[in-house]
């Protein structure tokens, strides 16, 4: 009975887990909030309607995002990744800094969660793809 010893595990495919983790909290928090400040006490709820949880969550998703798709598209080359994702990280950069006042607080929650819906797609692509291609250990890294 052979034994697997298992792979390392890369920059590439960290940055995908990550980004996917922050662009659904990002996606939860728009969604839940709003439910909860009506079914709920308003008083310790306010906080995550402050901007700084908004700051925190695109400095999260940001870097990892690019972090995810700069290493995986140099290595599969996916036009699909990189269009999601570029789109997505516009979307969501916009909702955060222009959209709440062109479309209102309705509006710019429902920007962030198609940016978050689009993120989510280009990480799960990137990572699918990654890892059919053999470079699931950091695609790009010597072996």
């Amino acid at each position: 009975m052979a034994i697997e010893v298992p792979q390392r595990i890369g920059a590439r495919s960290i940055a995908d887990a990550i980004g996917i983790t922050g662009s659904t909290l990002c996606a939860l928090h728009c969604l839940i909030v709003p439910i909860t400040l009506v079914l709920g006490p308003i008083a310790p709820l306010m906080a995550f309607e402050d901007e700084s949880v908004h700051r925190a969550l695109v400095w999260l998703v940001l870097p990892t995002a690019i972090i995810a798709f700069a290493t995986g598209c140099a290595q599969h080359r996916d036009r699909r990744v990189a269009f999601l994702g570029a789109t997505g990280l516009a979307l969501l950069l916009s909702s955060f800094t222009l959209l709440h006042d062109l479309l209102g607080e309705n509006g710019e929650r429902i920007a962030a969660l198609a940016a978050a819906a689009l993120l989510i797609s280009a990480h799960v692509r990137n990572s699918r793809l990654c890892r059919a291609s053999d470079c699931d250990d950091g695609c790009g890294d010597e072996r």
